[in-house]
C-alpha cells in the first residue's frame, strides 16, 4: 500500500468517490449522491476510517464483507436511515458469536465503495484496502472469495424499513434466496457476508483497490486510468445497438440457467437483457467492432475475430474530454467512443475464475476451460 493514505477522512472520501466512478458503468447519479451523503455523514459523526493493507490482516479473527444488493436506483427512492450497515453487521456477529475486526468491500465501484466506508465508520472498524472482485460483477457469489472456497453465507440483510434477515445456505444457493427478498425490502438492502478470518481474507482479496480508486480520484481526465493497466482496442462511432432474441439464450433468459454438467448448480440468469453494440473504427485499420454484452460487455470482436473477453473488463468510454464510462443500456448510435480493456485480477484467469466471471458457475464436474 505504498503511497496510499492510512485513513479515509473527509478529503480522502471525496477522492475515493470520484475514483470509484471510473469502473462504475451505469451508476445512477441520484443513488450515488445518496451513498456519498451517507458516507460523509458517517465519517463526520465517527471520524476517519483506518485503511488496513492485506499484510496486516493475519491476526484478525473475523472480517466481514459489505455490499449493496438490489437496484442502486431504488436507493434514491427508498432512502436509507443510516443504521442499515450497523444492523446487518451486528446480526451476523450475533449469529457467529464473535465481533467483527474489519470490513471489506465486495467491490469498490460507485455506491459499494462509499457504503464500505460508511459501514466501517458506523461500526468503528478499519476498512481493508482491497475487495472481492477487483472489478464489477453482477452476482453476489461472483467473487475471488468464492474462488478461494469461502461461502457468501451466512449473511445478514438489513433493509431501509428496519427489517433484518439472516440467510444460512448450503451449496451456493445464496442468489436463489436473496434475490426474491430484495423487492419486498423496497428494492435494495445492505448485505454483510463472506465472514472469514483475516488470514483467509489476506490470501483471497484483490489488494489495493481502495487506494487505487483514491489515486484515480486525484487524476486529470487524461490520466484517469493510470492506476490500471489499460489496453485500448479502438476509437470509433457507435453505428447500431441490437437486442437479439433466439432459441440460444439471447432473449429474455429463463429464471435459472445450468452451466456445466448435470450435477452443477443452476445459477440465476444474469439480471439484464443481452445487447450487441456495433462500433465502426474511425482511425487506424477502420475495423468493425461488435461488443456482446449481458449486464456488461463480455466479448469484443474486431472484423469477426475475438480481441478481448471476460473476465477482463471491457469498457466503452465517451470520446469526450471527461472519458466517462458509458453504460451499455445507454449506448446510442452516433456517439463517439473509445473501447478499452482493463485486465482482471490473476484469480479470474484460472479455469474456475473464467467460468465464474462468465456465468456464475464453478463445479467439479466441469473442469475444462471455456473458450470464446
Amino acid at each position: 500500500m505504498s503511497g496510499a493514505p492510512l485513513r479515509v477522512d473527509a478529503a480522502v472520501l471525496e477522492q475515493l468517490a470520484t475514483g470509484s466512478l471510473v469502473l462504475a458503468a451505469g451508476a445512477a447519479e441520484s443513488a450515488f449522491r445518496v451513498a456519498l451523503d451517507w458516507a460523509r455523514a458517517s465519517v463526520a459523526a465517527h471520524g476517519p476510517v483506518r485503511l488496513l493493507a492485506p499484510d496486516e490482516l493475519n491476526d484478525l479473527r473475523l472480517c466481514v464483507t459489505v455490499t449493496l444488493v438490489g437496484s442502486s436506483a431504488a436507493l434514491a427512492e427508498q432512502l436509507p436511515t443510516g443504521a442499515e450497515t450497523v444492523r446487518a453487521v451486528r446480526a451476523l456477529e450475533r449469529l457467529l458469536g464473535t465481533r467483527a475486526d474489519a470490513v471489506v468491500a465486495l467491490n469498490t465501484a460507485g455506491e459499494n465503495a462509499l457504503l464500505s466506508v460508511a459501514a466501517a465508520a458506523d461500526c468503528g472498524l478499519p476498512l481493508v484496502d482491497g475487495d472481492g472482485c477487483g472489478r464489477v460483477l453482477p452476482l453476489l457469489e461472483q467473487s475471488t472469495f468464492t474462488l478461494a472456497g469461502v461461502a457468501a453465507a451466512p449473511l445478514a440483510l438489513a433493509t431501509p424499513s428496519g427489517d433484518v434477515v439472516v440467510v444460512e445456505s448450503a451449496g451456493g444457493r445464496v442468489e436463489d434466496l436473496v434475490r426474491p427478498l430484495v423487492p419486498a425490502a423496497g428494492g435494495w438492502a445492505v448485505a454483510v457476508c463472506y465472514a472469514m478470518p483475516g488470514g483467509v481474507l489476506a490470501g483471497s482479496v484483490v489488494p489495493g483497490t481502495v487506494s487505487r480508486a483514491i489515486r484515480a480520484g486525484t487524476a486529470t481526465p487524461r490520466d484517469l486510468f493510470a492506476p490500471w493497466s489499460l489496453r485500448r482496442l479502438c476509437r470509433g462511432r457507435i453505428t447500431a445497438v441490437e437486442h437479439p432474441a433466439d432459441e440460444h439464450g439471447y432473449g429474455a433468459p429463463e429464471p435459472y440457467e445450468r452451466v456445466g454438467g448435470p450435477d452443477t448448480h443452476p445459477w440465476p440468469a444474469l439480471p439484464s437483457r443481452p445487447t450487441s453494440v456495433l462500433v465502426a473504427e474511425t482511425e487506424g485499420l477502420g475495423r468493425h467492432f461488435r461488443l456482446e454484452a449481458h449486464n456488461e460487455v463480455l466479448l469484443a470482436l474486431a472484423d469477426g475475430a475475438p480481441v478481448a473477453a471476460a473476465p477482463d473488463q471491457i469498457l466503452i468510454l465517451s470520446a469526450s474530454a471527461d472519458r466517462r464510462v458509458l453504460d451499455v443500456e445507454r449506448a446510442v448510435p452516433g456517439v463517439e467512443v473509445e473501447v478499452v480493456v482493463i485486465p482482471a485480477a490473476p484469480a479470474w484467469h484460472t479455469p474456475e475464475g473464467r467460468r465464474l466471471a462468465r456465468a456464475g458457475a464453478v463445479g467439479p464436474q466441469d473442469t475444462q476451460e471455456d473458450s470464446w
